[in-house]
């Protein structure tokens, strides 16, 4: 939060490898301040709209506790799938889990 990045965004870009290739290729972008006028290309927020909006979904249920069962239940995944998602943003934000 403290780098001002579009947290949510940035979720979806370590979560769907799809989303991080078109950061990667600059097809989107994962911000523009706004200060400059329109962005030149799409943001993520609006191109991946779906995903973002997975992203913040899991940001927010990790937060509050949200298991790998229950992320499982939620999500209509199986337990391994859930456990990667989970695996996966904590990799992104290792810092979560001290404050845990």
């Amino acid at each position: 939060f403290a780098s001002g990045v579009d947290f949510h965004s940035a979720t979806a870009v370590d979560m769907f490898p799809h989303v991080r290739a078109a950061v990667d290729s600059g097809e989107v972008l994962l911000e523009w301040d706004g200060k400059n006028g329109t962005p030149p290309k799409p943001l993520v927020k609006d191109k991946y709209a779906s995903e973002r909006r997975k992203a913040k979904t899991l940001n927010f249920s990790i937060v509050y506790g949200k298991t790998v069962q229950g992320l499982s239940k939620d999500w209509g995944v199986s337990l391994g799938e859930a456990q990667e998602l989970l695996d996966k943003w904590y990799s992104a934000r290792p810092e979560v889990l001290e404050w845990q």
